[in-house]
């Protein structure tokens, strides 16, 4: 092959590349998901760099990516950020779903009315004030993340559900939350709350899930303005006590409250669950029965039981191999002594 035909050859692949790599990957979506919400499970957008397209019928307003997720062929790092060019690559949907994509940044358009986040990676999410517009964002779920601040959602006055649960978030904004005075549902179970803001709490929440944080002592409402509360959830934190009228007092149309799983003591939750069933609240079951109790300082009993056999029994095997390892090392130490002896007795015998 001469030389001039290996230089057409390589301008060739060349072009070949070249036009590959600019090459946009066109989508459609699934067949007749479009009647409920446009699904694509393989989706590629990376800022600055080549992206997938989406072809859909005009009147689609919901898309759903990476879904189904047992249709994805590629690695999950596929969408790593939503911002401007992809809202407008996907035509300005009203509602977007993107999850386990490994998301780490949001950037929230102004139109957006519904964006489920949940399961991915993201530790940022900007909604700068613009032009002194308003988010239209109702609907946003931000569970299993990485957010340690809710700061940046200032902006989102017309919020009507928010969803945290599961991410980092240990100290939270209060001028923020009373920013949001259309929120109804707030979920921010599964953070590393030591203490919340009850006085921040915006009027119109109807449930406030707080379950599985770090909440403990009293669970003080006091200040609180919650006309609309229906449900609380507290369940799984360190609380040890609650004072039920304040509560009531705060959240006079109380439907139910859970408790499970805190520090509060047989006598003082009797009082509690009282105070709950004569003002016409109903509860979970956070105090044990006798039996119950019973049943669990017998499990208790039997596990600790279990633990230290176990325990004997691995100080009991480390004294053996202890044992071993000295007697083998005297055993070596009196081997090399001896060969040491010998060698000058068989030198002196020669």
């Amino acid at each position: 092959m001469s030389l001039d035909c290996v230089l057409i050859f390589l301008l060739l692949l060349t072009r070949a590349l070249g036009n590959y790599t600019s090459t946009l990957w066109e989508h459609r979506c699934d067949p007749g998901s479009e009647i409920f919400a446009c699904t694509v499970p393989n989706f590629l957008y990376r800022p600055n760099q080549n992206h997938s397209t989406l072809t859909v019928p005009e009147t689609v307003r919901k898309v759903r990516l990476a879904y189904p997720t047992d249709k994805i062929l590629t690695r999950r790092d596929t969408i790593v950020t939503y911002d401007a060019t992809l809202h407008a690559v996907l035509h300005h949907p009203k509602a977007v779903q993107i999850a386990h994509t490994m998301l780490k940044r949001i950037v929230v358009p102004l139109d957006l009315e519904y964006a489920d986040f949940r399961d991915n990676s993201i530790q940022t999410v900007f909604a700068p004030e613009v032009n002194g517009s308003v988010y239209a964002l109702r609907y946003l779920d931000l569970r299993n993340n990485e957010l340690v601040q809710i700061d940046s959602l200032s902006t989102l006055v017309n919020l009507e559900t928010l969803i945290l649960h599961a991410n980092r978030i240990s100290v939270l904004d209060g001028s923020t939350l009373s920013g949001f005075t259309k929120l109804t549902g707030l979920d921010l179970g599964g953070n590393m709350l030591e203490e919340i803001s009850a006085s921040h709490l915006p009027a119109s929440l109807e449930w406030l899930i707080l379950r599985r944080n770090m909440l403990s002592g009293s669970v003080d409402f006091e200040g609180a303005h919650l006309p609309a509360l229906k449900v609380l959830d507290i369940q799984h934190n360190y609380c040890n006590e609650l004072d039920v009228s304040v509560l009531l007092k705060v959240a006079p149309n109380l439907d139910g409250i859970m408790l499970d799983g805190n520090f509060i003591t047989s006598q003082d939750g009797k009082v509690i669950m009282t105070n709950l069933v004569d003002s016409g609240v109903s509860h979970d079951e956070f105090v044990p029965s006798d039996s119950e109790r019973d049943d669990i300082n017998d499990h208790y009993y039997h596990q600790q039981q279990k633990v230290k056999v176990l325990e004997d029994i691995i100080a009991g095997t480390l004294a053996v191999v202890n044992v071993c390892v000295i007697g083998w090392g005297f055993y070596r130490v009196y081997k090399s002594r001896v060969s040491i002896v010998t060698e000058p007795a068989s030198c002196s015998t020669v």
